[in-house]
């Protein structure tokens, strides 16, 4: 019996085996260069075991064949095949001149059992395309002009804590305080909550925010399995997300859709347009952008799309911006310098304005603007991007195919950090980003928000609410790096996002 239990073993583990050695096999059956496989994990074992940050290993990959004359390599993740394109002009056809090649992100959804999964950022094909076009209208500036408010009293509050704690000569872990910014600021947007978070730190509303990026091992190892399998995922009915926070932000959105629409209730925000598509199919006063785009005619959200915008729309700005915020600010401590011009400019625009933040005086912050492009190039908060070959594609020069089905890797991060496009990448320059220089930046080495039809669509959103949070601390206080703030910074190591792993300590003084 024994020896039989045995046979068995030994015979699944051949076949695996001989399954993982198959296909890691296939980029060097190609000719196309790459780091050795490892057994099982494939090429990216220390990313899957939670060893090293996503953006630090492709950039280690990255740096490794550039050097060596290589303009793209291939990668494993398990057995899923990765192209990874080293070469800016190949990143350019991919996100954009052969975009119909790489219209999809790979990424998984399941409408059936996971509908707040199927949303803008994971679509693909015409569906993608006429939710896009939907949502186009929703982030124009007259639109951002008309939720600008909330940006202002969102933070106010913030920093009305910071002062406190200022007073207090308490040091402060600054990106705990911005991600209550953006929690309040998005829960008003997009679901309609004024959360406060200011005061009440453990609303259900930031807990179930926080839960979404935290992840155990149970969710560790859901996320491999999607990642790597998606068909043997989708069999399980696996969701992306714990239930409980996905049923948590579903139920958020229904409950105030139905009050508003019950009550005759309007709210200038996100979710007030997504009612709008929802009962309309279009976007009120946006008649002729509407028209242009062209969205299919009769098409409308149904609740569970609208919640699933309402759901991408938090974790796309919530993490992100606070992140840069708290980036941008560890720069300016370090850099007395940047922080005395920014906070300069602020208060003479805020003066010109009659001493009030509005959408005008912030575009006039054109040196805060190239604080926070350095720090995206410096710190992107996604140091990578997907992409789904859709139909197979030669590469240019090349007898290389990638093949539809496979999945394509943009390195972020190691094209921001590259000595050859930017020289001195570790150093923080806010003056790369002045209109000369800016111009000569190199097509596609500069990708914060991706490029191409597929560029984020909230990038206006988020833009205005870290220039709100930054231009309100720089008017306030004067900020130094606390000696808890660990140099240098270690980034996380689980998730995608770029984040540091002890927080950003600062201390603070008011300004007079």
């Amino acid at each position: 019996m024994h020896i039989e239990i045995f046979a068995l073993v030994f015979t699944i583990f051949v076949l695996i085996y001989t399954y993982f050695k198959r296909a890691h096999n296939y980029w060097k059956s190609r000719g196309v260069a790459g780091p050795p496989p490892f057994f099982p994990f494939g090429t990216m074992r220390s990313v899957i075991l939670r060893q090293q940050n996503l953006g630090d290993k492709v950039k280690e990959i990255y740096n490794e064949y550039k050097s060596k004359g290589h303009r793209f390599v291939g990668v494993y993740f398990f057995s899923r095949k990765v192209f990874v394109a080293l070469d800016p002009s190949l990143v350019k056809n991919i996100l954009i001149k052969d975009f119909n090649h790489f219209d999809d992100r790979g990424i998984y959804y399941d409408e059936i059992n996971d509908p707040l999964s199927a949303h803008l950022f994971s679509l693909s094909g015409p569906k993608w395309r006429n939710l896009r076009a939907k949502l186009t209208p929703t982030f124009t500036s007259g639109k951002l002009k008309y939720m600008f408010q909330t940006f202002v009293n969102c933070s106010a509050q913030m920093t009305s804590l910071l002062e406190s704690k200022a007073l207090k000569g308490e040091e402060v872990e600054i990106k705990d305080i911005l991600a209550r910014f953006t929690t309040d600021v998005i829960g008003s947007t997009a679901f309609g909550l004024e959360c406060n978070t200011m005061k009440n730190p453990n609303t259900q509303f930031r807990e179930m925010g926080k839960r979404a990026f935290t992840q155990t091992a149970g969710d560790a190892f859901r996320v491999t399995v999607i990642r790597s399998f998606s068909w043997l995922a989708k069999l399980l009915k696996l969701g992306i997300f714990p239930s409980n926070v996905t049923k948590f932000f579903k139920e958020v959105v229904e409950e105030t859709v139905t009050y508003r629409e019950k009550n005759n209730i309007t709210r200038k925000d996100f979710l007030q347009l997504l009612i709008q598509l929802k009962n309309n199919g279009k976007v009120d006063d946006d008649e002729k952008l509407q028209a242009e785009i062209k969205p299919a005619p009769g098409t409308s959200l149904t609740m569970n799309e609208a919640a699933a915008q309402a759901f991408i729309f938090f974790l796309a700005g919530f993490e992100t911006t606070a992140t840069t915020m708290s980036f941008a600010l560890f720069e300016m401590a370090q850099n007395r310098d940047i922080q005395y011009q920014a906070r300069e400019e602020v208060k003479k625009v805020m003066n010109d304005f009659g001493n009030v933040l509005t959408y005008d005086a912030l575009m006039e912050m054109h040196y805060l603007d190239k604080i926070v492009a350095e720090t995206l190039r410096k710190h992107p908060p996604a140091p990578v991007y997907l992409r789904k070959c859709t139909k197979d594609y030669q590469v240019p020069e090349t007898d290389v195919i990638i093949e539809e089905g496979l999945s394509v890797l943009i390195p972020a991060l190691a094209l921001q950090r590259d000595p050859d496009y930017f020289p001195d990448p570790d150093v923080f320059d806010p003056n790369r980003f002045d209109d000369e220089r800016k111009s000569s930046i190199k097509d596609s080495t500069y990708i914060p928000f991706g490029d191409g039809p597929r560029i984020c669509i909230g990038l206006r959103f988020a833009m205005i609410q870290v220039k709100v949070g930054l231009s309100m601390i720089l008017k306030n206080f004067n900020f130094t790096l606390s000696p808890k703030t660990p140099l240098p910074l270690v980034m996380e190591t689980q998730g995608i996002i770029t984040t540091p792993q002890s927080g950003i300590w600062l201390n603070l003084t008011t300004v007079n």
